[in-house]
C-alpha cells in the first residue's frame, strides 16, 4: 500500500512539474501577446504618445527585457520584427531600467489586454506588470537616440515598456 501511494505521489509531481519545466526550457524570449492581429509589412517606433493616431487599437502590453551586448540596430531591428509579426502598426515604447535578470537574448513579456481598446479614449498609461517592473534598478535613457548605431545600447540588461497597437479600422470593430 505504501509504495503505490509513493508511486502515486511520484507521478503527480512528474505531471504536475514537467509542463512547468517544459516551458523555461525553450527559448528565452519571444512570448506571444494573446492578441494578435494579421502580420504588418512596417511599423512606426514611437517613444512620444502624442504621434499615436487616434485610430489605434491597443492589443500588447510588453515588458521588453534586453541584453546589454545587444547592439542598437539588432534592438531596433527585433522589435519591429516582433511588432509587424504580431500585427502591429505602432510600437509605443515607455520607461526603461536597468535589470538584474541576465537576459542573454531579447525576450517579450505579455501582460494582456484581454480584449483590444482604443488608444485614444481609454489608454491609462503605463499600468501593467508593476510586480516585475518594480523589482528593477535606477531608470535608463532609452530613445530613438539609442536604436540607430552598431555600438551596444546599454551598459547593463535592461527592461523596457513597450506597447503594440493596431490602427486600421477592420468592419465590425469599434
Amino acid at each position: 500500500m505504501f509504495q503505490t501511494k509513493s508511486y502515486r505521489s511520484a507521478i503527480l509531481v512528474v505531471l504536475f512539474c514537467l509542463p512547468l519545466l517544459s516551458c523555461s526550457a525553450g527559448t528565452q524570449g519571444i512570448s506571444a501577446p494573446p492578441l494578435t492581429f494579421p502580420a504588418t509589412s512596417q511599423v512606426n517606433v514611437s517613444f512620444d504618445e502624442t504621434e499615436i493616431p487616434g485610430q489605434c487599437r491597443v492589443f500588447s502590453h510588453l515588458l521588453v527585457s534586453i541584453p546589454s551586448a545587444m547592439i542598437e540596430r539588432e534592438i531596433k531591428n527585433r522589435v519591429e520584427q516582433f511588432g509587424m509579426k504580431n500585427g502591429a502598426d505602432y510600437i509605443l515604447i515607455g520607461m526603461a531600467r536597468e535589470s538584474s535578470e541576465g537576459v542573454d537574448d531579447i525576450s517579450f513579456r505579455p501582460y494582456g489586454p484581454q480584449s483590444s481598446y482604443s488608444f485614444k479614449t481609454r489608454w491609462q498609461g503605463w499600468s501593467f506588470g508593476f510586480r516585475d517592473w518594480n523589482s528593477g534598478g535606477p531608470l535608463v535613457d532609452f530613445g530613438i537616440n539609442r536604436l540607430a548605431s552598431d555600438n551596444p545600447a546599454f551598459d547593463n540588461e535592461i527592461t523596457a515598456q513597450m506597447v503594440l497597437l493596431n490602427c486600421q479600422l477592420a468592419p465590425g470593430r469599434p
